[in-house]
């Protein structure tokens, strides 16, 4: 196997950049997974900043991938919008269950956000990021939402389903709050990192074609998003990307409605055809994905190298470049060996020839 010619910092820091690059980049999302393998318990893992950022940090070393730990509490904004998150798990990382702050009509027409002081996962974000930029790591990511998804960790998802039917209008009006908690939230950490530091990132788990159609889709959350996109652009806020999270194949033309900026980074689920989403989202994105989760957990190290292999040839020569990553975060019992694929195939056929030496 072929030896890389850049640290990963040095690979990073060109392909952000636009320059020449050894390799195909691999970023792992080994979060939950990470801090299971370094024995931390659910608690330590999502509430322990040092523990989750070190034990993320180790394996990135240990599996020789790209990009930096991140903070990673699955729902957190529940624990803002006054919900609660019950812990899991005294000896290994595991989901938290979701208990969610509304229960019927009666509790969502009296809903309100509430006080800002109490946003615990947003004060975990910054606190996060502050230990991230004592450790050399610069950046801070603001979340877009999306607000419907956001709606989702208010509301149980069965529940929501029913109100985009029957109840509209109540189902506007929790998406307003949303937004109102998404901005607010941007205006926290321009304060407290520079505005030019910081960029954005937006999921969309809850529009994908599985749970809403493409009709749907457009009705009830596209005008937000491009509410919110506006309104963070107007901030200043210059750097965007987003994760098609699910099977967002018929929604594509929809998403170029939020006209990303040139070089935004664009993730995608293994659901998503990547030649599709290329051919009509345009090469003027940096795209990353989209190995499948199932075949991380259960399938053979040389089934993860073909995967790999074959999302690198479709997209290694992307104009703003690709990056080879799990299909969302990586599962928690992945098979080391097959995140070993995943480099393996990077080297071996996701090198970069050029006449001069980098």
């Amino acid at each position: 196997m072929k030896l890389d010619r850049l640290t990963s910092e040095e690979r990073m820091k060109r392909f952000y950049s636009g320059e020449k690059i050894d390799r195909v980049p691999f970023i792992s999302s080994a979060t939950m997974y990470a801090g299971n393998l370094m024995e931390l318990s659910s608690e330590e893992f999502y509430f322990d900043v040092e523990k989750s950022y070190n034990a993320q940090k180790w394996v990135i070393d240990m599996h020789c991938c790209d990009g930096n730990p991140c903070l990673d509490i699955p729902n957190g904004e529940v624990l803002d919008f006054g919900g609660e998150l019950i812990i899991r798990g005294n000896n290994c990382v595991k989901l938290p269950i979701v208990n969610h702050p509304i229960k019927n009509i009666k509790d969502a027409v009296n809903y309100k956000l509430p006080d800002v002081k109490s946003w615990e996962f947003l004060k975990k974000k910054i606190e996060f990021a502050k230990y991230a930029s004592k450790k050399g790591i610069s950046g801070v990511s603001i979340t877009a939402g999306s607000s419907f998804t956001f709606v989702g960790s208010m509301v149980e998802m069965t529940q929501l389903l029913k109100w985009v039917r029957k109840e509209p209008e109540l189902v506007e009006y929790l998406i307003g709050i949303a937004e109102e908690y998404i901005l607010k939230s941007a205006d926290i950490m321009i304060k407290e990192f520079g505005v030019e530091n910081c960029s954005v990132s937006s999921n969309y788990p809850f529009e994908n074609n599985a749970i809403l159609s493409p009709k749907m889709f457009e009705k009830i959350s596209m005008p937000s998003i491009l509410r919110v996109h506006e309104k963070l652009r107007e901030k200043g806020l210059k750097s965007f990307g987003m994760h098609l999270c699910g099977n967002h194949n018929k929604n594509l033309e929809l998403f170029r409605d939020i006209n990303l900026e040139e070089g935004s980074f664009i993730s995608l689920d293994e659901r998503n055809d990547l030649s599709m989403v290329r051919k009509i989202l345009g090469d003027k994105y940096i795209y990353a994905g989209n190995v499948p989760s199932n075949l991380l957990v259960e399938g053979s190290p040389e089934e993860v190298y073909r995967a790999s292999v074959e999302a690198i040839k479709i997209m290694k020569d992307n104009k703003h470049g690709f990056i080879l990553m799990p299909s969302c975060d990586l599962p928690i019992n992945t098979k080391p060996t097959n995140l070993f694929a995943m480099l393996k195939a990077c080297r071996e056929e996701g090198e970069y020839i050029y006449r001069k030496k980098l």
